[in-house]
């Protein structure tokens, strides 16, 4: 008996947090000042600390401190809402942490972040992905590399860190078929059944945008369902590569997708858009039964039972029922590789059965087609004489 699990993100995920934040300037008495003071109550949150924001009513500031020491676990990306300055906005942000306002570790060195518009769409990308496994703190300093008057922070909002990591994310490129070529439309074929939750859309040329629609199914008979709408791109703006983040979907096996372009709004080029699924990968779980060594095949349709080893059986024996769980021990080869490939198809006895049945009937016809027309031309030569 076994049982495949596969990570559930849904049950796993914290939702998004507010935290507090206040803006800086860079001229002297800065957030990390030792002259200026700032208030902060017994679990050190921020209460109070005086305004640095620049002068002149509507102004940006060049930086601000983000106070997450409320939370009790650590923070996976932050999001930010701004006011834009600008039309176009392409900033460079750069993160720091500290746990005590004064000494500061860099935590981001610098993220792009843009707001722009480009013909009828505006694309957007105001996340910072916070890197694993490093130190936060209990501060950040969130400050702009370039055009620190682009935009005004209004609100900043944490996504805690999951309670149970999940297994990080594979990616498998769906091949394009050419033989299911049709105009404004694109298949692909993942070439297996993988459990995706993420797409995205690798464009080659810089100035690609793609508005369509992505579908799949189990089967080239199946109904195409809908797991998307909307947009791809990837833009040279500036000194700046811009790309969409990868699209989340429900999780679905399907192996064959279909993207939809809409040709009047969208601008591919000639070239072939990779098609990337993003998926988890799932946890196989055997209960054993009834005692024993166990031995675990995979990829021969012929494999042979091993007998186990006589190491293996005298240590499960001695341990008896103490043992919860069994690793996985060294792996062998069972057959060599020529083992790993289908066996070439046989005919069947039914088949054979059928076949000699439909040749007989055939034979048959024929027969009667041959007497038929000897008849006919007997009958005809007497007529004659």
């Amino acid at each position: 008996p076994h049982l495949l699990k596969h990570p559930s993100a849904a049950s796993n995920t914290a939702h998004a947090r507010d935290l507090p934040f206040s803006p800086v300037s860079n001229a002297a008495g800065g957030a990390d000042d030792p002259k200026v003071p700032i208030r902060t109550d017994g679990d050190g949150a921020v209460l109070s600390r005086p305004a640095t924001t620049p002068a002149g009513e509507g102004k940006a500031a060049p930086g601000y401190i983000i106070d997450h020491s409320r939370l009790p676990q650590g923070l996976e990306k932050l999001t930010l809402v701004w006011r834009r300055n600008q039309p176009n906005v392409l900033i460079n942000a750069h993160l720091e942490a500290s746990r005590d306002l004064i000494h500061w570790q860099t935590l981001v060195p610098a993220a792009t972040l843009w707001d722009i518009r480009y013909g009828e769409q505006r694309l957007e990308n105001r996340t910072i992905i916070l890197p694993a496994g490093r130190p936060q703190g209990r501060y950040f300093r969130l400050s702009w590399l370039t055009s620190d008057d682009a935009v005004a922070l209004e609100a900043v909002a944490g996504e805690p860190l999951r309670r149970t990591p999940l297994p990080p994310r594979r990616w498998v490129q769906a091949l394009y078929r050419s033989d299911q070529q049709a105009a404004g439309s694109m298949q692909f074929d993942s070439g297996g059944w993988f459990p995706v939750d993420r797409v995205d859309l690798q464009l080659s040329q810089g100035k690609s945008l793609v508005l369509g629609t992505l579908q799949s199914r189990d089967s080239d008979r199946a109904v195409w369902r809908i797991h998307h709408q909307g947009l791809f791109y990837q833009l040279e703006w500036g000194a700046q590569n811009l790309h969409n983040s990868p699209v989340s979907v429900p999780e679905t096996t399907d192996r064959y997708w279909k993207l939809d372009i809409d040709l009047r709004r969208s601008s591919l080029g000639n070239n072939v858009p990779r098609l990337m699924l993003g998926w988890r990968p799932q946890a196989l779980f055997f209960m054993a039964e009834r005692g024993g060594a166990y031995v675990l095949a995979y990829g021969s349709r012929i494999a042979e039972v091993l007998p186990p080893s006589a190491e293996l059986a005298q240590a499960l024996a001695a341990a008896g029922d103490r043992i919860p769980g069994l690793g996985i021990g060294p792996g062998m080869v069972l057959g060599g590789s020529s083992r790993t490939t289908a066996p070439p198809r046989r005919s069947s006895g039914k088949m054979v059965s059928l076949s000699s049945l439909l040749l007989g009937c055939v034979l048959l016809i024929a027969f009667f087609a041959w007497w038929t027309v000897r008849r006919i031309l007997k009958i005809d030569s007497r007529s004659l004489r």
